[in-house]
């Protein structure tokens, strides 16, 4: 019975993570991209990009590092 309910939160933690990782640092990496390549780097508006495709993975893996990436180093540099 432990072992089912372990499962199920560990399901419901994976989904939570996918949701969080796919969506909201997506869109966060594609607004940064969009702004530094001056509107040339996503050529699809927001809405019609898939998170889940490869180039997708790329984006939300630049939002994770303007995001979180950066201003941690920042904050080592800085108080380290």
């Amino acid at each position: 019975m432990l072992e089912l309910l372990l499962r199920d939160l560990l399901f419901l933690g994976e989904t939570i993570l996918g949701l969080i990782f796919g969506y909201f640092f997506y869109s966060a990496g594609w607004l940064l991209l969009r702004l530094l390549t001056l509107g040339r780097y996503p050529r699809l508006p927001l809405r019609q990009i898939d998170p889940d495709s490869p180039r997708g993975n790329w984006i939300a893996s630049f939002g994770v590092l303007c995001l979180v990436a950066l201003p941690l180093a920042a904050l080592v540099l800085l108080y380290g």
